[in-house]
């Protein structure tokens, strides 16, 4: 997935929190499960339709929903449907 989808307001990334809460990029190795768990978690309540995951992080979601994605295992990609359905 192109970063493209990120110029119209509706797509961001979050970078994982770490376990040592140092500032920096965070990976499988070294990241907060249960923080990110409930990062991902709020997204889906706050109504994300799509939140990509590392294939190397032990995060669940809904199906359709969190989604394993290459390419993502410092950071989630989120993504909020188009409240006035215009793509814009």
């Amino acid at each position: 997935m192109g970063h493209s989808s990120h110029q119209n307001g509706l797509d961001v990334d979050i970078r994982l929190p770490r376990r040592d809460r140092v500032m920096g990029a965070a990976n499988p190795s070294n990241y907060d499960r249960a923080l990110t768990q409930q990062v991902v978690d709020r997204m889906v309540a706050q109504g994300a339709s799509l939140v990509l995951i590392g294939p190397s992080l032990d995060l669940t979601g809904p199906a359709g929903v969190v989604v394993r994605w290459p390419a993502h295992d410092d950071h989630l990609h989120v993504r909020f449907p188009d409240p006035d359905g215009t793509g814009n």
